[in-house]
This record gives C-alpha cells, sequence and structure tokens, in this order.
C-alpha cells in the first residue's frame, strides 16, 4: 500500500503483507488509519482519496459508482478519480525507475527481504524526487516553471454501520462543495 502525494512523493509504504492481502485489510492495519480519524475527530478536515475498493468513511472518499451523467456526484466522482490517477503515477514512475519491481521481474526473496527492497526503492525514489525539486529551485528565477498537480492515495476503512453513514455524509456535504464552486 502506498500513500503519495500531488507531486509523486511516497508519505507512506506498507509492504509487510504479500500480495495477495485486499488493499482494505492492509489499511485496516495501518497506523495511518488512527491518525486519520484521531485528526477528523479534533474537527479537522482530512481525508484520503481511495478506490472503490475502499469503504466510504468520514477520512476516507472513494468514488460514487454509476453517477447519473451531469450531475454533482459524477462531477464529484471525475475529480476524484482525476485526482487519485496521482497514486498510480506514483506506482509507474516508482516501477520505471526501480525495474526489479515490476510484475514478471518477481523478487526471489524470503517476504521481509523482498520487503524491505520494496521500502528501499521507495526512500530512493523520494530522495530522486527531492533532488529534481533541489534543481529546479535551483533554476526557478531563470525559467519561472511552477507545476501543480492533484492530490491522491490508498486506503480502506471498518464496516460498521454507523462510520458508513457519516463517510456518505461527509461525501454528500464535499459533492456538493464541489459542485457549487465549479466553472
Amino acid at each position: 500500500m502506498i500513500i503519495s502525494d500531488a507531486d509523486l512523493m511516497i508519505l507512506s509504504v506498507d509492504a509487510s503483507y504479500g500480495g495477495a492481502s485486499h488493499d482494505s485489510f492492509v489499511w485496516n492495519q495501518h497506523p495511518v488509519k488512527q491518525h486519520l480519524i484521531d485528526f477528523n475527530n479534533n474537527g479537522e478536515n482530512v481525508f484520503l482519496l481511495g478506490d472503490s475498493g475502499y469503504a466510504q468513511r468520514e477520512f476516507m472518499m472513494t468514488p460514487i459508482i454509476d453517477a447519473p451523467q451531469g450531475s454533482p456526484e459524477e462531477y464529484y466522482t471525475k475529480l476524484h478519480c482525476t485526482a487519485r490517477n496521482t497514486v498510480e503515477r506514483t506506482i509507474g514512475v516508482l516501477k520505471n525507475r526501480w525495474r526489479c519491481l515490476l510484475r514478471h521481474r518477481v523478487l526471489h526473496y524470503h517476504p521481509d527481504v523482498a520487503a524491505k527492497i520494496i521500502n528501499a526503492c521507495c526512500v530512493l525514489h523520494n530522495m530522486c524526487l527531492n533532488r529534481v525539486d533541489e534543481y529546479l529551485e535551483d533554476n526557478t528565477a531563470e525559467n519561472e516553471n511552477d507545476y501543480q498537480d492533484v492530490t491522491a492515495q490508498e486506503s480502506s476503512g471498518s464496516n460498521t454501520a454507523a462510520e458508513l453513514r457519516r463517510g456518505i455524509e461527509k461525501r454528500n456535504a464535499l459533492v456538493q462543495q464541489l459542485w457549487a464552486s465549479r466553472r
């Protein structure tokens, strides 16, 4: 499981579970989940974007499947998918940079060693991005090259009805806010 920001920086990685583990299972074990719950309980409005494999929660926004065309829900889902695509690009850049992570290049190591290799690749990925950022900062005055993306992440939550209801209410409020602010 990888959580990334809009600039393709990896904020969190959990390679301790095998590929057969469902993303929502890994998310439910991850300490970031409790961190987001605590933020939201303290009045913060912090959440991650997850795909439809995750449970909708106050801290986890998921797409609205089969939203009617032209509706606020479709607009939200388009923005959601565009933003969440950043984590897919992060994974693509990571695998392209560190070819040992490609599916056909299986890491033939004990799972603990394979997890350490994955974690090391993620750290090196961030170091490479930081080096590019330093280069851009040094040349910004000359080039005025600013770039910006949209944020995204992978995650999930537990399956209680109350959590689901609060998550859906929060998502509905976000849908209406995005719809009202569209241009």
